[in-house]
């Protein structure tokens, strides 16, 4: 008698996750055999990770890009510059924090140095 309760719990369970994943969409098709059958749509799982792709993406061109500048321009004309943009309206003063020096732009800028020569 246990086994057959086991194997009522265990269908039991496999409706049920069935009817779970047919409640998030299915398709309805037709077999070979003529049967009436419904398919859960599937759905690829993203992971989580894959949402801070983009945004770390986006820090690295920054990085890259005051860099580049910090390379080109040379440290005390780049300093100016943002000197200059700090002086000015709200917006410019949230340009010159944003562009301001941190350790990893000027790694960067030091090693681009090399080439830029």
């Amino acid at each position: 008698m246990e086994s057959a309760l086991k194997s009522f719990e265990r269908r039991q369970r496999a409706v049920t996750q069935k009817h779970r994943k047919l409640a998030q969409g299915y398709v309805t098709k037709i077999s070979r055999h003529g049967v009436i059958e419904h398919k859960p749509i599937r759905k690829l799982k993203t992971p989580r990770v894959g949402s801070l792709v983009p945004v770390l993406t986006v820090l690295m061109g920054m990085a890259a890009f005051k860099g580049l500048m910090l390379a080109n321009l040379g440290a005390a004309n780049y300093a100016e510059h943002v000197e200059t943009l700090a002086k000015g309206s709200f917006a410019d003063r949230l340009g010159a924090w944003v562009l301001g020096v941190d350790p990893v732009t000027l790694w960067i800028g030091i090693h681009l140095q090399a080439f830029l020569g």
